[in-house]
């Protein structure tokens, strides 16, 4: 078995060509779009934006209840016996 990556074969690499040459096609356009987007932006509709992104929890880890100090001095412990 190879572990070393499979050559593409002819199709793919047109097809790897083609979506290249659409993403070099839309790049300006997109950039264009950003910035009048973000000159359009309020500050108000920023905060927002901002408040509601920060207010979810899958963004933030829970918080612990520890530093986590102590479980660290355990572990050196543990290896300087060893």
């Amino acid at each position: 078995m190879k572990n070393g990556p499979t050559p593409m074969t002819a199709s793919e690499r047109d097809a790897t060509r083609r979506r290249l040459q659409i993403w070099q096609e839309a790049q300006p356009l997109l950039e264009e779009q950003r910035w009048r987007e973000l000159m359009a932006l309020t500050d108000e509709r920023a905060l927002k934006m901002t408040q509601s992104l920060l207010g979810r929890q899958s963004i933030f880890p829970a918080p612990r209840d520890t530093s986590g100090l102590v479980e660290q001095q355990a572990l050196f412990q543990r290896s300087r016996c060893r």
